[in-house]
């Protein structure tokens, strides 16, 4: 009697033991995809995942994940590398165990056109545009302090969290060291994502301008209030700071980008120029040694605040350099202008004042051959022939445009902006020679209050030409689902044709859709050469089924499917054919 009480404790306690190891096992119970491309975002959903830290990780077919966010309920992870291609498991390791496995089937990267490769960021905005460095290796640094290394083929290579707001573009320097300007201090990263060290502020509420590389390798910046313009070396060491004259602050505006220049046509870079935006003081535009700080000179201007790009106005310096600033000359009535400023004592050289429409300028850029270019009204950009004083061109397509930036071949300016104000976005190339539009790369999303994805800075090109990098932010996106892609443009047809004349021949063949853009209707080609069982799906971006075109065996044979997407919403869209073995999977945009 008393042997059986004892034996039936024992089990008890073994039951009790189990239960409480089950309970405490993570526990996946969904995934935000089912078909992701390898570095792809994937939103891990369960329960008892604890917090990140320690052994814990995530395995998606075997390999550790980088992981951004982690709470006890929802993991945000990167698909890896090596992942892939095919069906693979997804599994959370904890301290408590491990989970259970659910599969995601993992993708290669295929350009879509002129997209080269779109990366998912796991951040509200991509303000500004990407740091390049000399590898190759692309920064781009968000708006919740999270800074991405992806390499030049779209893989990310790493991502770490600084602090919680980007205030700056970030810059690297010769060393391949990262610097980092956000809330009231200066990260250097090295190129591994490791800290190498951080410089604060303790008087500034951010950095404001900056970090811009000088050639002696020391870094340039201005902070709002605090130190105001100063210089570091590359270990992080204060070497000077000037508080500027009128002291260097910005009021409601976001930051923008040092600009270093010299003194003299073909003489050394050896000045810095800030433009800040006091709240009661007049506007200027100061110039400082890269030496010691001293103010060289500090001149005058008026507003200079971009109204709708929502970033501050920077100056832009021309080969012989020249200083340009854009700006509401209000004294007199002017109105907006370019206007150049000499880089020996800051005197105005000249202002440009067109007669069209004009009710706001971004910052300016200049090409190697000193042609300014800037849109104004954000609707009409300009070429400004600084020679002639007149423009070469003016490009106007009743769309919104900012912030055009010229190629370093000189051969296109690329701008962004959207159709017209709450509708989606776009990028765009326009021949610096004759001002005709040279191509369009539309982005997706849906007209207000519909998630619409926009660029909102200065693009960033590879010093070959041949690549464009574009930041973006999600305007009316889904404050629980924070993210934001950069997109990697191919800037000529040559590269794309290349690419396309060296794929090899299939007997199995997908094509992309036609028309691409479309709405509401589509074609999808593809062949197969001999019958076997053929399925053709529609995703969207986060990988969940849309429609089903095709799911049964079908006979050799070319075939065009119409997919009518009349009752579904603007967006990015994935089109999948499997046939037997073959598996491939193409991108389409649907933009009513």
């Amino acid at each position: 009697m008393h042997t059986n009480k004892f034996y039936e404790l024992v089990f008890a306690l073994i039951c009790l033991i189990t239960i409480t190891t089950s309970a405490q096992l993570p526990h996946i119970d969904s995934l935000s995809a089912d078909l992701l491309t390898r570095s792809g975002r994937l939103r891990i959903f369960g329960t008892n995942f604890g917090s990140q830290g320690g052994t814990n990780q995530i395995l998606i077919d075997g390999h550790s994940a980088i992981i951004t966010r982690w709470n006890f309920s929802q993991i945000t992870a990167y698909v890896p590398e090596l992942a892939g291609p095919g069906s693979v498991g997804v599994q959370v390791i904890t301290s408590g165990g491990a989970s259970n496995t659910l599969p995601l089937n993992v993708t290669l990267r295929q350009p879509d056109g002129r997209v080269r490769w779109a990366f998912e960021a796991d951040v509200t905005d991509l303000w500004w545009r990407p740091a390049l460095a000399t590898d190759g290796t692309i920064y781009v640094h968000g708006s919740e302090g999270f800074v991405f290394a992806l390499s030049p083929d779209g893989g990310l290579k790493w991502a770490t969290n600084v602090n919680w707001y980007a205030y700056v573009p970030s810059a690297v320097g010769l060393d391949g060291t990262i610097y980092v300007g956000s809330i009231g201090r200066i990260t250097a990263l090295n190129p591994d994502g490791s800290q190498r060290w951080q410089f604060n502020d303790a008087g500034t509420q951010g950095v404001h301008s900056g970090p811009a590389i000088g050639p002696d390798g020391n870094i340039y910046f201005a902070n709002d209030f605090g130190l105001g313009a100063y210089s570091l070396s590359s270990s992080g060491q204060l070497r000077w700071n000037n508080p500027g004259t009128p002291p260097i602050s910005w009021y409601g505006g976001i930051g923008g980008e040092t600009v270093l220049g010299p003194r003299t046509v073909g003489g050394a870079i050896e000045q810095m120029y800030v433009v800040p935006e006091p709240f009661s003081e007049d506007y200027s535009l100061q110039a400082f040694s890269l030496a010691d700080g001293s103010l060289r000179f500090s001149v005058t201007i008026e507003g200079q605040d971009d109204p709708f790009g929502q970033q501050q106005t920077q100056p832009a310096v021309g080969p012989d350099g020249t200083v340009y600033v854009t700006h509401m000359r209000a004294f007199g009535g002017i109105g907006w202008v370019l206007e150049a400023y000499s880089p020996l004592d800051g005197h105005s050289l000249w202002y440009y004042h067109d007669n069209g429409p004009n009710n706001g300028m971004t910052p300016p850029d200049v090409g190697p051959d000193g042609v300014v270019y800037y849109s104004a009204s954000t609707s009409r950009i300009i070429a400004f022939n600084t020679s002639t004083f007149t423009p070469n061109w003016q490009y106007q397509d009743g769309t919104i445009m900012y912030h055009p930036t010229v190629s370093p071949l000189n051969n296109m300016v690329i701008t962004g902006g959207v159709v017209t104000f709450g509708d989606v976005g776009f990028i765009k190339a326009i021949s610096t020679g004759s001002g005709q539009l040279l191509w369009t790369v539309p982005l997706p999303g849906a007209f207000y209050p519909e998630p619409r994805v926009v660029p909102v800075h200065h693009p960033r090109f590879t010093p070959d030409g041949n690549t464009v990098y574009v930041s973006t932010t999600i305007l009316a996106g889904n404050e629980n689902d924070p993210h934001s892609f950069l997109y990697a443009i191919a800037t000529d047809d040559l590269t794309i044709n290349d690419e396309i004349e060296v794929l090899p021949l299939k007997e199995f063949m997908l094509e992309q859709n036609y028309p691409n853009p479309f709405n509401p209707s589509t074609t999808i080609s593809f062949s197969i050469p001999s019958s076997v069982f053929t399925s053709l799906k529609v995703y969207d971006i986060l990988g969940n089924e849309i429609a089903t075109l095709i799911n049964e065996e079908k006979p050799a044979g070319d075939y065009q499917i119409i997919w009518n997407a009349e009752n579904v919403p603007s967006g990015v869209y994935l089109f999948r054919l499997n046939a037997g073995n073959f598996s491939e999977m193409k991108k389409m945009i649907l933009m009513k």
